[in-house]
């Protein structure tokens, strides 16, 4: 939750004292070392190295352990190796799509000195997959071992380094203020595998890379790896072609854009995500005693409590979008008609917030029965249907298409998984899942109207574009229209209401 908040930070900080081109350019050159980030990350790395790790552990003990790690690490020294000199080489040339896709939006975009101060942004940025990689590998033994504060706290160090580059001199210390970010990313990314090498040192004695690639671990942990980098790699292709798209467009769409996404990304990831790992063990149980009845039952139950959870998000997110991104980012060379753009691009992806967030909770379904596959075929069906959206209508509805076209083909994917494993669990919907929906919309409903009515008042009586005017605007109707919908859920006799109210007492009774 930290890195989270730090991560707010440093995309406000970095709005208000990076003018947009540099801005824009940054952003893309950091895109593609962040998806390969993504593409072996935590998920892929935890799935292939922590089953071979915790095997070794039990059955040869320390030495063995300790043995594999420094194999894995020098198998992961040799792959991040050889993949960072060919993104530094080769990645820049992906850059010149941008241009090929001036034909389909029909938008004179950018300059090649635009795309050559792009690229060269690219090639320095991308090493940061290097150390990251490496950082990402070294959470697995740790987990192992249960140490779980440093690879908690680390990932805070990229955004506190890049928030310290925005200011005074370090800024002004390069021809282009995006290369002070380039060294934030330097220093983050070093930063975090060293904290992290050290705690893995200590903790299991593998401080050196042996180089045994042939160890049998190796190969069984990178046989396990490939399939779910298969699997990973259909979402980022999809990021990959938006963020093209954007950069192909007017400037700022790229920061308009993935700055939108942050927005929706964080309510997703207390709520979405955070219910689909809960479930998980539970319904793997369940599926382990052939109880499909149960499993259903808990993931009808996950859907029921997204549904509760991420309604009132999607209300606030579409109602206040201006506002919202008014306070946060509207400041320095972020300029009113970024912030419109912006907005307008957080109510496209958070209409479909929902669709993310069960996506995520059916695909743990797919995961209780050891069936990855369905998952990456249906992902990759809905990459495809969003690159053919963008290439539809990007031309007619410029960057709001881009944010359509994910936010459909979400729904999409969210549709499949969701007939396909009503057929192996059986139907995943009842009576009370029906009215849950009903009930909670009502409540959604009732508090847009409270929301709406709220702030117009608020920014009647309160009209300024000072700091205070506009945590006002924000804070006064988000508050009653959070209690509005609360007493409606209440009211109405929401059935997940309960359980909440009850998370909430413990957490204050603990803190207390």
């Amino acid at each position: 939750m930290i890195s989270r908040v730090l991560g707010l930070v440093r995309d406000i900080v970095i709005a208000k004292m990076i003018p947009t081109m540099s801005r824009d350019s940054f952003l893309v050159a950091f895109f593609f070392p962040n998806m390969l980030r993504d593409i072996v990350g935590e998920g892929a790395s935890n799935a292939a190295f922590v089953p071979i790790l915790s095997e070794t552990l039990e059955k040869d003990k320390e030495a063995a352990f300790r043995e594999l790690t420094s194999a894995l690490m020098s198998a992961m020294i040799v792959v991040l190796g050889v993949l960072t000199v060919a993104g530094v080489v080769f990645m820049p040339y992906v850059l010149e799509l941008a241009r090929a896709l001036e034909s389909v939006t029909g938008v004179a975009g950018r300059s090649r000195e635009d795309i050559a101060f792009t690229a060269s942004l690219t090639r320095w940025t991308f090493p940061y997959i290097f150390f990251i990689g490496l950082t990402v590998f070294q959470m697995g033994p740790l987990f192992i071992l249960r140490h779980y504060s440093t690879p908690s706290w680390s990932p805070a160090l990229l955004n506190v380094f890049m928030i310290v580059m925005c200011f005074g001199v370090f800024r002004n210390a390069f021809p282009d203020p995006a290369y002070a970010l380039v060294v934030g990313v330097w220093l983050g990314g070093i930063s975090q595998f060293l904290v992290q090498y050290i705690a893995l040192g200590r903790r299991t004695g593998a401080w050196l890379p042996n180089f045994r690639l042939r160890h049998p671990g190796v190969r069984a942990a990178l046989w396990l790896l490939v399939p779910v980098i298969i699997g990973q790699a259909a979402g980022e292709v999809n990021k990959l072609v938006n963020t093209m798209f954007a950069y192909s467009l007017a400037e700022g769409t790229v920061t308009a854009l993935q700055y939108a996404n942050r927005l929706v990304q964080l309510p997703l990831a207390i709520f979405g995500i955070a219910i689909a790992a809960a479930i998980l063990p539970s319904i793997s149980r369940s599926a382990a005693r052939a109880d499909r009845a149960e499993a259903r039952g808990t993931l009808i139950y996950g859907l029921r409590q997204s549904y509760f959870l991420i309604c009132p998000a999607v209300v606030v997110l579409m109602v206040l979008a201006r506002p919202i991104v008014r306070l946060l980012f509207q400041w320095g060379h972020f300029d009113a008609a970024l912030a419109d753009k912006t907005a307008v691009a957080t109510a496209f992806y958070a209409s479909g917030l929902l669709f993310f967030a069960w996506v995520k909770i059916l695909v743990s379904g797919f995961y209780a029965l050891k069936n990855t596959k369905t998952p990456v075929i249906i992902a990759s069906c809905s990459m495809l249907l969003n690159v053919a959206m963008n290439f539809a209508i990007v031309r007619r509805m410029g960057y709001q298409g881009l944010a359509l076209s994910t936010t459909v083909s979400y729904g999409m994917n969210f549709l499949l998984l969701y007939v396909l494993l009503g057929k192996m669990y059986g139907r995943l919907w009842d009576a009370h899942f029906v009215s849950t929906l009903v009930r909670v919309t009502l409540a959604g409903a009732g508090m847009a109207v409270v929301l709406v009515a709220v702030h117009g008042q608020v920014a009647a009586l309160w009209p300024g574009t000072g700091l205070v005017a506009r945590m006002v605007e924000v804070a006064a109707p988000l508050a009653v229209a959070c209690i509005a919908y609360l007493a409606l859920c209440a009211l109405l006799r929401v059935g997940e209401l309960k359980p909440f109210v009850a998370l909430l007492r413990k957490r204050a009774a603990t803190e207390n």
